[in-house]
This record gives C-alpha cells, structure tokens and sequence, in this order.
C-alpha cells in the first residue's frame, strides 16, 4: 500500500495558527493532552489509562466525556494508525509540558512504526506558536530524524515516568545519556516537583511562596512572574492556579490582595514543614507517607529518611 506523505502533530491549539501560515503539506492533527498532570499510571491497560486521565481532566480541567472523546480518543484512534504515513513531525517546545507530551508520542510511535519519526523543536525561549513562517520552515529543515535508539529510549524513560517510584527515574537520569536533546531538563525539573526535605513543598509550591513574599498580590501578577521565572515547566493560567489553590488557606492568604500567612513564611524560611494535597506527578501519588524526598542539598531525591520532623 503506497504510503501518504506527513502527518503533523501538534502540541496543542495555540501551535495551529503559526502552522496554517506556514503552509506546509501533510495533513495536521493536535495533540491536547496534558500528561505533566493528573495521574499517569503506565501499570493501567490502555483503556483504564485512557479513562482515568478522562476522569481527571473532567475534574481538574473543566472538560466534559464529549469533548475529551472528540479531543483526545479519537486523536489517538488517528494516532494508531500512523504507520500509514511515511514521516510523522511532531513539533513540540522544549518545556515540561510539552516534552513529557512528547516522550509519550515518541514511546506510542516507536510501536507503530511509521518510515520516519522526525521532531521539530525552536530554540530553548521560543515556542512553536509565536515563529514567524520564515522561522517555522528553518525548525522544519533542521528538524531531528530519530533514531532507533531515541525511540528505544523513549519507552524505558516513560515507563520510568509514568511508573511509581520516582528514585528509578533519576537513577536512569545520571546513569544515562539522554539521546533527545531537551529531556534531560524537562524531566530534571519533574524531579523538582517532589516534596523538599526541609519545607515538604516541591519547586512550584515554593516559587509561588517566593512570588507572594516578592510582592505579587494578584493571581494575574502571581501567573506573569511564575511564567517568567520558571519558564521550563510551560505552566499556563490554569497549571499556576492548582498550585496556588494547594497553598491556600493554609500558607498563602485565601483573598486578593496575597498575602504569606506565618506558616507560609516559616515554611519557606525551611522552619516548618507543610503537606499539601496528595498529588499525582507521573506515575507517582504523592503524599507525606512516600518513601523519597527531594534534597536541596544533594540536587537529588532521596529516601524519606532524611525528611524533617513534621512541625505543621
């Protein structure tokens, strides 16, 4: 059967207009998952995967079973069968967000096995859907064909990602090369994200405290700087607001103006130590009973051992 020339994926709608301007051949699909967020639990078989990540997206989202069948189901059904493409490009920016979406598609694509599975990534600050055609068609160009290698990487590392202990991941981290250039600090700063040792807040908790102390005293002033400052994660409006809603009202004032309450600012001093909600990061649940927590001091995870006494 003669193969069709290029699919495209995208990361999400905001990509699709500098696409369209640029006019490339192939057909086009978007990819609007958030795999950065909610559970992620690779143990699941694909159809209990697919309906728990349903479920969080409805709760957490506000998405509705209708549109996450029309925006992701049947994205996938298209997805299953891309091997009837010669080459899939899948362009996608160099943040969280979009590379945890990105190792997804790669470990999925190594299975379908289409002739040619290339990325187009801009450079680290950019993002796919502020390029201008001329520079669109320069990523296109010099996009990465992926090797058989990147490919049988990419499914260890999401089975390391989407699995329930976190300490695997990191361990694979340093004893490895990672062959796609901008997974290494995407996942780093995954890393991040679980609880400290001393304060029991991950790196986006704690930049929101930092933020609030700074100054800010708006949710909107609170989405600029947390933007600005932690551009890796690719956080948008509504990533910035669960976070915030996991401080209040215990270390961050419930009202505008915001306002650090006095845990708040002894927590982020590092002299107490505060347990938000239970989160899903990847395949892990997080609560303060987990084996691992992350050392400011060692830049790495390590066993809960070395936690400090819970003050709260």
């Amino acid at each position: 059967m003669k193969k069709l020339p290029s699919l495209h994926i995208l990361n999400g709608d905001a990509s699709l207009g500098a696409f369209e301007t640029a006019d490339f051949p192939g057909q086009v699909v978007i990819w609007r998952e958030v795999l950065s967020e909610g559970p992620v639990i690779g143990m699941l078989p694909e159809q209990e995967f697919w309906k728990r990540r349903q479920q969080y997206i409805i709760e957490n989202c506000h998405g509705t079973a209708p549109e996450y069948k029309l925006k992701v189901l049947d994205v996938l059904e298209k997805l299953n069968v891309a091997n009837v493409f010669f080459e899939v490009i899948l362009w996608f920016d160099t943040d969280l967000m979009c590379q945890v979406n990105l190792l997804y598609l790669l470990q999925k694509l190594s299975k379908i096995k289409p002739a040619v599975v290339s990325v187009c990534t801009p450079v680290d600050g950019k993002a796919v859907g502020y390029l201008s055609p001329e520079e669109m068609h320069h990523v296109f160009e010099n996009r990465q064909v992926q090797s058989e290698a990147q490919l049988q990487q990419a499914q260890q590392l999401w089975k390391l990602y989407a699995g329930p202990d976190p300490l695997q991941l990191q361990v694979y981290l340093q004893q490895n090369r990672l062959l796609e250039p901008h997974l290494e600090k995407a996942l780093e700063l995954h890393i991040q994200r679980f609880p400290d040792c001393k304060t029991g807040l991950g790196l986006p908790e704690t930049e929101i405290l930092r933020i609030v102390k700074g100054g800010a005293t708006t949710e909107q002033e609170l989405i600029e700087k947390f933007w600005h400052q932690q551009p890796g994660y690719g956080f948008g409006d509504l990533q910035v607001k669960q976070v915030l809603n996991r401080l209040q009202s215990e270390l961050i004032q419930a009202e505008e103006p915001y306002k650090l309450t006095t845990l708040g600012e002894e927590v982020l001093d590092g002299k107490r130590v505060f347990s938000p909600a239970p989160v899903w990061l990847g395949g892990a649940f997080v609560t303060p009973e987990q084996g691992w927590c992350y050392s400011q001091d060692k830049k790495q995870l390590v066993p809960s051992d070395n936690l400090a006494p819970n003050m709260q």
